[in-house]
């Protein structure tokens, strides 16, 4: 099982889903909310976004991760990660399929989405096209 930080919170917002795809990854979960979400053996830092896949429903189908209060002031937040982990939840413990995204491609659409944005602080949204064919697979369960 990946090792993790003692976890001080068990009930913070999205903990479990990350505690799942660290193990299914090997990387040590970083249970502080301000920090990355895991790191490898090497150090490097990853973020994890998760969401339940949409199947049985008649429109919005699929799945849509969010990456919450982005400015151009903050997208260190990204720039900090190796990559992203996109993580399509069958129900709430169970992964269907993960999908590895590069930071670069990340950025670019965090960038593309500030740009058009009619605030200074944006939602920044990731559908399930965009993943996968931006990213690759990484696991199928």
């Amino acid at each position: 099982m990946a090792g993790s930080s003692r976890i001080q919170n068990i009930l913070q917002p999205g903990i479990i889903k990350e505690l799942i795809i660290a193990n299914i990854l090997g990387h040590t979960l970083i249970p502080e909310k301000a920090l990355p979400d895991a790191k490898d053996e090497k150090g490097n830092f990853y973020e994890y976004l998760s969401s339940i896949n949409r199947k049985n429903v008649e429109t919005n189908k699929g799945s849509s991760f969010q990456v919450d209060r982005v400015t151009k002031d903050n997208l260190n937040r990204i720039k900090r990660n190796s990559a992203f982990y996109f993580a399509f939840f069958k129900d709430h413990p169970t992964i269907e399929e993960i999908y590895k995204v590069e930071t670069k491609d990340v950025l670019e659409e965090a960038i593309r989405q500030l740009n058009s944005c009619k605030n200074n602080i944006a939602h920044v949204n990731f559908l399930t096209k965009w993943v996968k064919s931006t990213g690759h697979r990484v696991y199928t369960n």
